[in-house]
């Protein structure tokens, strides 16, 4: 615990300093020198000095910059900050004139600890708030589609019924996730939308791994449990952690491992993606969800096609 109240601490101190005030040297108490800062596969890796050169250049454009750090969780050697930040465009940015528009732009940080000192880092953020705010790119208001017109057009796209889990410290947490997908089958890889309010959300921004179980037809019960703020989901559920510790859920017709990569900031959720390490499935039909309903499907006659 002293241990992680101290590198609490110390982010809390190193950020302000450096974002808030420009002291870029209270970065050196708290970053390695071989210290390596990655934004996303295509972006070019930052060391030490060149991350200080890029803070350099957002506090030239923006003076007045505040960040405040919403939340620090901590899993061994790592540590995952979410922030918020915020400031006036006074100066060029990006090659765009000042506008003197006040900008709000949230992301989160991974980090590795190596003894003290923090080794490497990975940072994800949605840039879109900031781009629209410079000109950079344009929303129309014709552009702009009334909320509960796209929230009826996603009811009309019929989907399974996933529980996403994890095993966090010993204690197993999950929630009920329809916004589920493959991505690529070389290699496997998946993903979930998990909105950021969720109380399985922190867990999942500490964890290596996280479980898919593809509910089953009779799952319904399950679904409404893990769809649920109960206190705990896994009371009285068949249950069993799979190679990798992710809790995977019994009696459903699929299920994942998946060793988690990515994790994307989209508006209100985070998109978690990862690499699949396990997978099973049984000849049992699925739980299907359509128009904030559910639906057994194993008695439907394919169309021919």
């Amino acid at each position: 615990m002293t241990k992680t109240l101290d590198r609490t601490v110390r982010i809390r101190s190193a950020w302000r300093a450096a974002w808030d005030h420009g002291r870029f040297e209270a970065l050196d108490g708290l970053l390695s020198p071989r210290y390596v800062r990655r934004r996303g596969p295509a972006a070019t890796a930052q060391d030490r000095d060149t991350f200080k050169d890029s803070i350099r250049a957002v506090r030239l454009a923006f003076p007045d910059l505040r960040t405040e750090i919403e939340e620090i969780v901590e899993d061994g050697d790592r540590i995952a900050v979410r922030w918020r930040s915020t400031g006036h465009h006074t100066a060029p940015f990006l090659g765009v004139p000042p506008t003197g528009r006040l900008v709000e732009v949230a992301g989160a940080t991974f980090s590795r600890f190596d003894g003290p000192e923090v080794a490497e880092e990975w940072v994800t953020w949605d840039p879109r708030q900031l781009l629209e705010v410079l000109g950079v790119i344009t929303t129309t208001k014709e552009a702009a589609v009334d909320a509960d017109l796209v929230r009826g057009v996603h009811r009309k796209f019929i989907t399974g019924v996933t529980v996403v889990t994890t095993d966090d410290g010993g204690t197993p947490k999950g929630l009920a996730v329809n916004a589920f997908s493959s991505i690529s089958l070389d290699p496997p890889m998946v993903l979930v939308c998990v909105q950021n309010s969720s109380s399985t959300h922190p867990a999942l921004h500490r964890a290596s791994h996280l479980g898919i179980s593809i509910l089953a037809a009779d799952q319904l019960d399950v679904a409404r449990t893990f769809a649920s703020k109960a206190e705990d989901k896994f009371a009285g559920l068949a249950w069993t952690p799979g190679p990798h510790g992710a809790p995977l859920i019994g009696g459903s017709c699929a299920q994942l491992e998946v060793e988690i990569g990515e994790r994307l900031q989209a508006g209100s959720h985070t998109v978690f993606t990862g690499r699949v390490v396990s997978a099973r499935h049984d000849d049992l039909a699925p739980l299907v969800y359509s128009g904030g309903g559910f639906f057994d499907i194993s008695q439907t006659a394919p169309l021919p096609w």
